[in-house]
């Protein structure tokens, strides 16, 4: 489970921004955290702020830092690491590196990893984990350090002194080490590759994501719960046609949108998969009697669009305890829908597995101490002079249990919200 991310000098956000997914002591909404070992950890985070406030942009970080460890083996000598973008209107900053850290639990362990990086090389890296209180050091890189890499065990430098020489400026010890069978650098190596994920809401790219996850469902689980889901959405549909068929490698490169062409690209396959999603619908007609109907997905609401593809995500995590990340949560979808989808989360019934949902959206639904606790809920802010963003939590503000968080809001008294003018400019 995350515990906690942070990241400093990257697009909108200048200083260290940190979101803690760690419980504080508050007693309140007990399905709303879990506790692994020593550490209580939420299963929801929702972030709110108004439109160019930054809110993308700590997701994209998150994406940034997940797909620079997983596509660490893959760099060529010299190749940039094209995800890393620092805050631009700072010189200073513009030149620094940009920074993340993850502090995570994974099989009773607490990991601590973070990297600091320019598009031209890794800075810093450092992997800690905890067996007591206090951290062990698996390994630690400074470019400006002699030697560059250090090991506190002579286990340790033994191991992996030599696999130092294996690594490249721009690639990832924890990687590296990984590859070469190092075991102390496997389990949070592979923390990134399957417990973690980031989504965004756009219909291409969810389909390229999960369009996989229907073509196998062999046992017809995932129709099961998607049909349930849909069912449960009050979305009239009895069942869905799913079909795949194979294209040529270059037309999907034609059509795929940019974040997912680039996965298409690297594939060592000629060949790829493009779906077709038919939906069936169950209806009555003025004689009483019942029909079966066919549309397109494409023919349906956004809204039912996002709740069928994120289905098989919210399946999988439920079954594995991911920790998933979707910017733009509410997309199309009803305040009543939004709040049902995350109580699913916070409900010790459904998400046995102990899944846990980042968020970013303007549903005011769930500004309410009534559904979430006041460390579940996060606001980002932009400062419109220096147009950085700052993140921070609704607990700093210590609000009474029974405050009308929504109205408190929208009056501004916890920021991040648009100061919107009278219009009379326009005229």
């Amino acid at each position: 489970m995350l515990l906690q991310f942070s990241v400093e000098n990257y697009r909108s956000i200048k200083e260290k921004a940190v979101l803690s997914l760690a419980a504080s002591a508050d007693s309140e909404h007990p399905n709303n955290y879990t506790v692994i070992g020593k550490h209580k950890c939420l299963k929801v985070a929702s972030i709110y702020g108004a439109n160019a406030a930054g809110k993308s942009n700590l997701f994209l970080a998150l994406t940034a830092a997940i797909m620079t460890v997983r596509r660490s083996n893959n760099l060529q000598v010299g190749e940039p690491l094209r995800d890393i973008i620092p805050f631009k209107f700072d010189p200073q900053k513009a030149n620094e590196p940009t920074s993340f850290e993850f502090i995570f639990e994974v099989h009773g362990k607490k990991y601590v990893y973070g990297f600091s990086a320019t598009q031209k090389r890794i800075e810093t890296e450092y992997l800690y984990y905890y067996k007591t209180i206090k951290a062990t050091t698996i390994f630690e890189r400074d470019i400006h350090a002699d030697p560059e890499y250090h090991f506190t065990s002579s286990k340790l430098r033994t191991q992996l002194s030599p696999l130092t020489e294996r690594n490249t400026e721009n690639k990832l010890f924890l990687a590296t080490a990984t590859a070469w069978n190092c075991e102390e650098t496997k389990e949070p190596l592979l923390w990134f590759f399957n417990e973690i994920n980031t989504y965004s809401t756009d219909y291409k790219s969810l389909l390229e994501y999960t369009g996989r996850m229907f073509e196998q469902d062999a046992d017809n689980s995932l129709r099961e719960f998607t049909n349930k889901l849909l069912h449960e959405a009050d979305i009239n549909i009895s069942d869905y046609v799913f079909e795949a068929k194979e294209i040529p490698k270059e037309m999907l490169i034609l059509h795929a949108p940019p974040i997912i062409r680039e996965m298409i690209s690297a594939s060592p396959e000629n060949t790829g998969k493009e779906y077709h999603i038919s939906t069936k619908h169950h209806i009555k007609s003025d004689t009483g009697e019942y029909s079966d109907y066919s549309l397109a997905m494409m023919e349906e609401s956004k809204g039912t669009n996002n709740v069928f593809l994120l289905s098989p995500i919210l399946k999988s995590a439920f079954e594995t305890g991911e920790t998933i990340c979707i910017d733009e949560f509410d997309t199309s979808l009803h305040p009543m829908l939004v709040r049902y989808l995350v109580g699913l989360f916070n409900n010790p019934s459904v998400n046995k597995a102990n899944a846990q949902l980042i968020i970013s959206t303007h549903d005011m639904s769930l500004l309410s101490l009534d559904d979430l606790r006041r460390d579940q809920i996060y606001f980002i802010d932009k400062d419109q002079e220096t147009g950085a963003s700052e993140l921070y939590s609704l607990d700093e503000f210590s609000p009474r249990k029974n405050e009308k968080i929504r109205k408190e809001y929208l009056l501004g008294r916890f920021g991040a919200v648009p100061n919107i003018e009278g219009g009379d400019f326009l005229w």
